[in-house]
């Protein structure tokens, strides 16, 4: 193609405003009198037609003793459409049953891509296009992608919009996870053979940011802070509502289990081995999803690793909590706290497993009203376990054992040992270890019945 055409269509594919009128192409034996290109689609239609052209030309004329080369594809056979493989891959990522947090993560960055390019086939993506996606992350207004009101908004007007609103960057982690995102996918398609290369084989992990902020709050809990969490005058007025908010902070405290590993514990987790008292973080299937093929229980781990039993604190134990847990059989419902729901995806109808969504809501206005700072929550009390065991030489990989965290691979052997090889050698380590930590704070007394009345209406209970 001349020149100026070449580059009047490149132009108009990064700014495909109005109307395009290419006259007089001579490529080969392809000649076009007028072609009028009306949006990007068009556009991109147009320059595969011209480039398969041009391509058959340059074959004639490089061509020794007229060696026969395959025909091209034909013109009308484009590649697939980015929205038909973001849907293709989302659903991939369903069948294999990987995490739905993740992969409603990685639809998000893939919309944004879309917003970016277009809604052009895969193999027309390249470098440019990943540098306008990076500008649109930059400026993009908040809840731009759930906000119906932006539901029409261009790329123009995104970016547009951010500048004017004046939006804070992103850090360079949040940034890092939209570059692995969409590196798979992009690696997917050249495994696939959909596309010869990837277009992020350029953009290398993000830098990790030394900065920090001196006013940013420590995300764990010293003594003083747990004195007030538990102080009776703020706790029990508090937490005497609900038996999740009553129990989910003093076991947090005292295992080290993620919030959502807490809020969806089943009584049949909570289990006597050798004369000792256990949680164990796992999943089960629920009898109400039994018949499904996949999604057969509302509980949900973050992975292989953090399945785990951990011992039951002689802490908890005074503080009533197997007196609780009687209760709870008495009550007749599986789980440990019926009042909170797994929640259910509108789009789907399946359950999100995320039953600590209120609690972690509840737990965070609890903190925020004892003057905590902003980005304190729940996940606090992970930190302060690990970071005391930590002080007290207790070795990484028996911490991990407690806290459900994956074993470095310098100690895979170890890791190995405790969990398949000698399980009691495991048991007692984590039982060693339970003892050790003892938080300077007295957890206030469970009474046997005390939540009679919030238990006593099955209506208000969740499966």
């Amino acid at each position: 193609m001349p020149a100026p055409e070449l580059q009047h269509l490149q132009d108009y594919l990064l700014h495909p405003i109005g109307t395009l009128q290419l006259k007089n192409v001579h490529i080969g034996n392809l000649r076009v009198g007028e072609m009028n290109i009306t949006g990007r689609e068009a556009a991109i239609r147009a320059q595969e037609m011209l480039d398969r052209a041009d391509d058959r030309q340059r074959r004639n004329r490089l061509s020794k003793g007229r060696t026969h080369y395959p025909e091209p594809l034909p013109i009308a056979s484009a590649p697939r459409l980015l929205s038909v493989e973001i849907a293709d891959y989302v659903r991939s990522r369903d069948d294999r049953g990987l995490a739905k947090d993740t992969t409603g993560s990685t639809l998000r960055t893939l919309t944004f891509l879309k917003m970016a390019c277009g809604d052009i086939p895969v193999s027309r993506i390249d470098h440019a296009h990943i540098y306008r996606l990076f500008e649109l992350l930059r400026w993009a207004p908040p809840l731009l992608m759930s906000d119906p009101k932006y539901r029409d908004y261009t790329y123009d007007q995104a970016v547009a919009l951010g500048k004017e609103l004046d939006v804070s960057p992103l850090a360079p982690k949040t940034l890092e996870k939209h570059r692995r995102f969409l590196s798979t996918f992009f690696k997917g398609l050249v495994e696939a053979n959909a596309i010869p290369a990837s277009p992020m084989a350029a953009f290398k992990k993000f830098k990790v940011e030394l900065a920090e902020d001196a006013d940013k709050a420590e995300r764990l809990f010293d003594e003083a802070d747990l004195q007030r969490i538990f102080a009776p005058e703020n706790f029990i007025p508090w937490a005497g509502k609900y038996p999740h908010r009553w129990w989910m902070p003093m076991i947090g405290l005292h295992t080290g289990a993620r919030i959502n590993e807490v809020a969806q514990l089943k009584l049949a987790d909570i289990v006597e081995i050798d004369d000792s008292w256990w949680i164990r973080i796992r999943v089960t299937i629920d009898p109400d999803l039994a018949h499904k093929s996949r999604g057969r229980s509302r509980q949900r781990v973050k992975s292989k690793s953090a399945i785990r039993d951990i011992p039951i604190a002689q802490a908890l134990i005074d503080a009533g909590f197997l007196e609780f847990v009687e209760d709870m059989r008495q009550c007749g419902h599986p789980r440990l706290f019926p009042h909170l729901s797994a929640g259910i995806n509108r789009q789907t109808g399946d359950s999100n497993a995320r039953y600590s969504q209120a609690a972690l809501n509840q737990f965070s206005t609890y903190l925020k009203g004892l003057g905590f700072k902003k980005g304190v929550g729940f996940h606090a009390f992970r930190h302060t376990i690990a970071t005391e065991l930590h002080h007290q030489d207790v070795p990484d990989e028996v911490i991990a054992l407690i806290t459900g965290h994956s074993a470095d691979k310098r100690v895979a052997v170890l890791h190995e040992a405790y969990y398949h090889k000698k399980p009691a050698l495991a048991k007692k380590k984590k039982i060693r270890t339970i003892k050790r930590y003892k938080p300077s704070v007295e957890l206030p007394k469970y009474q046997k019945g005390q939540f009679a009345e919030q238990l006593s209406d099955p209506s208000k209970f969740y499966p």
